[in-house]
């Protein structure tokens, strides 16, 4: 009887070891212990696919103010990734470059980090050259070829060659606006901006294309514009209207003058590390939203320029100049599509989106 009952002993405890070895990594909380504590999956594929009830946190930096439509849009890409993923998908918005610059955000989303900004074609430029043509002076009336950009093949080869280095292209159809030249004095042809230091994005691109209209093109990062106009070390920026107003650049500046020489494409990238640690069916939601996304605020970005600047001209005798000639500023601007090498570039891109 001893026996017996030292052998139902064994048992038992040989059934519980078992028991606490298939449910060891369980945290006290019920979630998986083997799971990041930001959320998002270390494995790739099935594995991220097995683990879809665990948190996944990521975190949307740009530099763009609060009331900026591009972070107003990205609060809403939060919001839909949450409702649609039962609440499973937790993004946070960080504005102001409070988790830096833009530049800063693509090399940390690049190593891994769970970190997604809304970068340009020009910046990307460094990665992939060719794209940086999509920012180039003048290439598009307006908006509207942003959708059919992505339809190209063009396009399916510019995203391969950004994987391959480390960088997922979520999108490029976010739109924040045309960017014109803000300062104290008027400007309707490229002479009028001879010895201005106009704050530009710092690449190459943007450098020359300024610099080819007229103006003495002067990078430097966002959140010193305001003050270095302030202090005379700036005369002026080219900038499109709803970060003007987010800036209240309307407190240093008076007028805005309508060149429209950048449509400035928001390009939402983040690392293929954090891609792959997601599931396929997740890693679908968040391209689909944030493509959903950029095609409804390309319209909104349009009235809520419009009602910034009826807004800034009433309220802050701001002055709306129209009286431009765009053609001088477009035929000063065209040699730097030869200066890049994006004259073939940009005749291939348009053959190939009138074909689709």
């Amino acid at each position: 009887m001893k026996k017996k009952m030292l052998t139902a002993i064994v048992i038992t405890a040989c059934a519980m070891l078992a028991a606490c070895a298939t449910s060891g990594t369980t945290k006290n909380d019920g979630t998986d212990a083997t799971s990041s504590e930001t959320g998002a999956s270390t494995g790739t594929g099935t594995e991220a696919a097995a683990g879809t009830a665990e948190t996944i946190h990521i975190k949307f930096g740009n530099t763009a103010g609060e009331e900026d439509i591009q972070t107003i849009a990205l609060r809403d890409v939060a919001n839909r990734l949450s409702e649609e993923s039962g609440g499973r998908i937790v993004a946070e918005v960080y504005s102001s470059s409070s988790l830096g610059d833009t530049d800063d955000l693509a090399e940390q989303a690049m190593q891994g980090a769970a970190i997604l900004t809304v970068s340009d074609p020009s910046r990307l430029a460094s990665f992939v050259p060719d794209y940086g043509m999509l920012q180039m002076p003048y290439i598009f009336d307006d908006y509207t070829g942003l959708d059919k950009v992505m339809e190209t093949e063009m396009y399916a080869e510019w995203e391969q060659e950004f994987s391959d280095q480390g960088i997922w292209l979520v999108t490029s159809n976010w739109f924040s606006g045309t960017r014109n030249f803000c300062l104290n004095k008027e400007v309707n042809v490229p002479a009028d901006l001879a010895g201005q230091r106009i704050r530009t994005i710092g690449n190459d691109l943007c450098t020359s294309s300024i610099n080819a209209m007229g103006a003495v093109a002067t990078p430097m990062s966002w959140s010193e514009v305001y003050t270095s106009i302030q202090q005379k070390a700036l005369d002026g920026a080219e900038v499109q209207t709803p970060s003007f107003y987010a800036t209240r650049l309307w407190e240093v500046t008076k007028y805005i003058n309508k060149t429209e020489h950048f449509q400035l494409i928001g390009s939402v990238v983040t690392g293929t590390k954090f891609r792959d640690s997601l599931s396929a069916e997740d890693q679908e939601l968040v391209a689909r939203i944030f493509r959903e996304v950029g095609t409804e605020y390309q319209e909104k970005c349009i009235a809520m320029s419009d009602d910034y600047e009826k807004e800034m001209v009433e309220k802050y005798g701001v002055i709306v100049n129209t009286n431009v000639d765009i053609q001088a500023f477009k035929d000063a601007a065209d040699p730097v599509y030869d200066k890049l090498g994006y004259r073939e570039v940009r005749d291939e891109l348009m053959k190939q989106m009138n074909e689709n």
